[in-house]
């Protein structure tokens, strides 16, 4: 059954369709997309399909994405962060903060706490991080917390599309052949 995490500063609990709202908001803000506008969700809809896709990850290895709290206010909805599992293959390592948050070091608490559960938990599964090349201050973070680029170009199939950045994926150890093209098709 998942449970509630807290790190030092914050309180991780399981992103789930009750946060549908919280997170949209998130996910609809164009300051966040800056860096990749084709990717904002213009609907809720888009949210809750997003939160339903992770919900397998929830259910196969009992972990994945959480909604972001503060501890010291804990009805104060701050982001999304976690991790997915991708096709049974990867953990896909994710963070999206509202911008009055940035800045703060939570996307990088929340990635360590997800890498010492998913350790735990998980430890043969590779994990995986994507971010566009555009995007300097997310991929600081990967760094940060021990992660290596492994490839970086154009996703797969979004060669012609005007605007669309380059990726730069990231890993905790050096990823199959296989693994590394799924990763590269994924949107």
């Amino acid at each position: 059954m998942a449970t509630i995490t807290r790190t030092d500063r914050l309180i991780l609990m399981p992103l789930g369709t009750e946060h549908d709202e919280e997170a949209y908001k998130v996910y609809s803000d164009m300051r966040i997309w800056t860096h990749r506008p084709n990717a904002r969700h213009e609907d809720v809809r888009e949210t809750r399909q997003l939160i339903q896709r992770t919900q397998q990850s929830w259910t196969l290895r009992n972990l994945g994405p959480w909604s972001v709290y503060l501890r010291d206010q804990p009805s104060e909805f701050i982001g999304v962060g976690g991790l997915e599992l991708v096709d049974g293959k990867v953990w896909d390592l994710k963070y999206r903060f509202r911008p009055d948050k940035w800045g703060n070091g939570y996307a990088t608490e929340v990635s360590q706490a997800a890498l010492r559960t998913v350790r735990r938990l998980d430890p043969d599964t590779p994990i995986t991080a994507r971010v566009t090349t555009n995007h300097p201050s997310s991929y600081r973070v990967l760094e940060k917390v021990g992660f290596q680029p492994v490839w970086e170009g154009r996703r797969t199939g979004t060669e012609d599309i005007p605007g669309e950045p380059d990726v730069r994926i990231y890993a905790d150890r050096e990823l199959a052949g296989d693994i590394l093209e799924m990763l590269k098709a994924r949107p």
